[in-house]
C-alpha cells in the first residue's frame, strides 16, 4: 500500500511539473492566437521555432555528456538514436506524401513538437523523482517550480507550429499528454536503476525529431515578407527558454 502511495506521489508531482504547465502553455497560447493580429503570425511562429532550437541544444548537450570517449557503444547510441529521430521521421513524411498525394496534415508538426518535448521532459522526470525518493525535499519543490516554468514555455511551441489552423481539443488534449505526460513516467521510474545508454537514446532521439521540426518550420516562416518579426520570435523563443532556464539553476543549482 505505501508503495503504491508514492508510485502515486511521484506521478502527481510530474503532472504538477510537466503535463498542468504545458496545457497552461497551451491554454494561453490559444488566447493570444484569438486576438493576434494575422501579421504577427510569424512572431509567434518564430517564438516556437527559438523555443525547439535553445532543447535542441539542451538536448545534445545532455546525451553528449552521457557518451564517453571510449565507450564506443555510446557513439553507436547517441548516432543511431538521433538518425531514428531525424532521418525516421523524414521517411515517414515521404511515406504519407507518397501514399496520400497531398502535403502532410498541419497538426504534423505539432505532434511531432509534443513528441520530441516529451522525449525531454522525461530526463526532468528522473530529475524530481531521484530527490524525491532521497529524501531531498526543498529540492523536489525547487525543481517542479522550476521545471513547471520551463514547460509552461513550451506550449506557445506547440501552438505556434499550427499556424493560423486551431487544432481541435481532442487533438489539444493529446499533444498535451503526450509532451507533459513523460514527466510523470520519468519520475516513477527514477526509483529503478536507468542505464546511460537509455538516457542518451531518449535525449538523442528526441534532439534528432526537434531537428526535424526546425527545418520544416524554417520554410514555412522565414519569408521575405516577415523575416524580421520572425527572427524577432525566434529571439524572444530563446531568451524565454535561456531566463527560465537560468532562474531554475538559481534556486537549486541544476540547470535545465
Amino acid at each position: 500500500m505505501e508503495h503504491t502511495l508514492n508510485v502515486w506521489q511521484l506521478f502527481g508531482l510530474g503532472a504538477i511539473a510537466g503535463l498542468f504547465p504545458i496545457y497552461v502553455g497551451i491554454g494561453l497560447a490559444l488566447l493570444i492566437v484569438k486576438y493576434i493580429s494575422r501579421s504577427l503570425e510569424g512572431f509567434l511562429v518564430g517564438i516556437s521555432t527559438g523555443v525547439l532550437v535553445y532543447l535542441f541544444f539542451d538536448l545534445m548537450h545532455e546525451a553528449v555528456e552521457e557518451t564517453g570517449a571510449m565507450d564506443v557503444f555510446s557513439w553507436f547510441v547517441f548516432l543511431g538514436s538521433l538518425m531514428l529521430g531525424y532521418i525516421g521521421l523524414v521517411a515517414i513524411e515521404q511515406r504519407q506524401q507518397g501514399r496520400n498525394r497531398t502535403a502532410p496534415s498541419k497538426l504534423f508538426l505539432p505532434y511531432m513538437i509534443s513528441l520530441g518535448m516529451g522525449l525531454h521532459n522525461l530526463g526532468e522526470g528522473l530529475a524530481i523523482g531521484a530527490s524525491f525518493s532521497q529524501g531531498q525535499w526543498v529540492l523536489s519543490g525547487l525543481l517542479i517550480i522550476g521545471f513547471a516554468l520551463h514547460n509552461g514555455t513550451e506550449g506557445f511551441a506547440i501552438i505556434g507550429a499550427s499556424g493560423n489552423t486551431k487544432p481541435p481539443m481532442p487533438d489539444i488534449i493529446k499533444m498535451g499528454l503526450l509532451a507533459g505526460l513523460p514527466t510523470c513516467l520519468g519520475t516513477v521510474v527514477s526509483g529503478l536503476t536507468v542505464s546511460h545508454y537509455f538516457i542518451i537514446a531518449f535525449f538523442s532521439m528526441a534532439a534528432g525529431s526537434l531537428l526535424f521540426v526546425i527545418f520544416s518550420l524554417v520554410p514555412i516562416f522565414y519569408t521575405a515578407s516577415r523575416r524580421m518579426q520572425s527572427a524577432w520570435g525566434v529571439f524572444a523563443g530563446i531568451s524565454f527558454m535561456y531566463i527560465t532556464a537560468m532562474i531554475l539553476a538559481i534556486v537549486t543549482g541544476i540547470r535545465s
